[in-house]
């Protein structure tokens, strides 16, 4: 977002291809997204779906949401139970959808950070969804050890975080347990989708690249430590 003096408009990045030029007094705040109500969980499910693919962030986050709440608000009540209930993996998968919406909004909003400062820098907002990303997965993974899926938006979210070796090492971990597995089922029954492969394995050799930067820094310059 940055202002064009000479066309007195603000020149706004947009989901998509290309650029939106707005007049100040255009300028308006996100509404809160409003759920629509009286949907099945997979209805929910579907709105959820939908919204991400017209990339909706903050729709698709509410909508995965509610279907998450409605399952375990069944699940704690004891009242008519969907199908749905019944399948860890189907929460499972909410929560993984989820876990891919937060990792979204942290890549986009970490991608202005760096347009509009000349450090590298994590801001708050980015490493929230990271953090949010991070805690669905792990909830994903403890419902369906066998998501490889899960594995992998957890590595995801662990590398949005703030940079450091520690959550080098623990990214490195969990892409690695991703492409422990295989489309018909790995070590420990893992499962991932053959056509994931290559996008795990780059991520992976960017986290050791990660981890072998932050290596370096964190080793004391012998001749610095003579002058102290």
């Amino acid at each position: 977002l940055k202002f064009d003096p000479t066309a007195e408009r603000w020149e706004l990045d947009v989901r998509g291809p290309g650029n939106k030029r707005i007049k100040p007094e255009n300028l308006r705040k996100l509404g809160k997204v409003v759920v629509e109500k009286d949907l099945s969980v997979a209805g929910f499910k579907e709105r959820g779906n939908a919204a991400f693919q017209k990339q909706e962030y903050e729709e698709a986050v509410e909508y995965y949401g509610a279907a998450i709440d409605a399952l375990e608000e069944a699940a704690e009540e004891g009242a008519e139970r969907p199908a749905e209930a019944d399948d860890p993996k189907y929460l499972a998968v909410l929560y993984s959808n989820r876990a891919q919406v937060y990792i979204t909004l942290c890549r986009e909003v970490h991608v202005v950070d760096k347009a509009a400062n000349s450090e590298d820098t994590v801001s708050k907002e980015a490493r929230t969804c990271a953090m949010k990303a991070n805690m669905d997965a792990a909830q994903a993974i403890e419902l369906d050890p066998t998501f490889g899926k899960a594995y992998y938006r957890r590595g995801c979210a662990v590398l949005g975080m703030a940079p450091s070796a520690s959550r080098s090492k623990e990214a490195i971990y969990w892409l690695e347990t991703a492409l422990s597995g295989r489309a018909s089922g790995g070590k420990d029954g893992i499962v991932l989708p053959n056509a994931m492969r290559h996008e795990v394995s780059n991520l992976l050799d960017y986290a050791k690249q990660r981890l072998d930067v932050m290596t370096e820094v964190a080793i004391p310059d012998p001749d610095a430590c003579k002058q102290q």
